[in-house]
């Protein structure tokens, strides 16, 4: 729901996305990192997609959100949550 909210320029996704830097990777092509870098430092991630906030530097904050926190998938849901997740410092 989220690639396709923005794919269809939704302007409740578009608007809580808006300045964000997203960068996807298949935890199945890169099961190999995910298993030795992301769950020992976040645990396990089973909710997919999950949101790793960054520094300036590229480097995990341990801030994380995932499509559960949103509940049902509607554009309006993941807006109304993603969008203060994201402009928080």
């Amino acid at each position: 729901m989220v690639s396709t909210g923005l794919a269809d320029n939704d302007p409740q996704m578009m608007d809580a996305f808006t300045g964000v830097y997203l960068i996807r990777l298949d935890t199945d092509a890169w099961s190999y990192v995910w298993n030795r870098e992301v769950i020992p430092v976040f645990g396990d991630v089973s909710v997919i997609p999950v949101f790793f906030r960054l520094d300036a530097d590229g480097k995990p904050t341990g801030d994380i959100i995932d499509g559960g926190a949103w509940g049902p998938d509607t554009y309006e849901n993941i807006a109304n949550t993603m969008g203060p997740w994201f402009k928080q410092p």
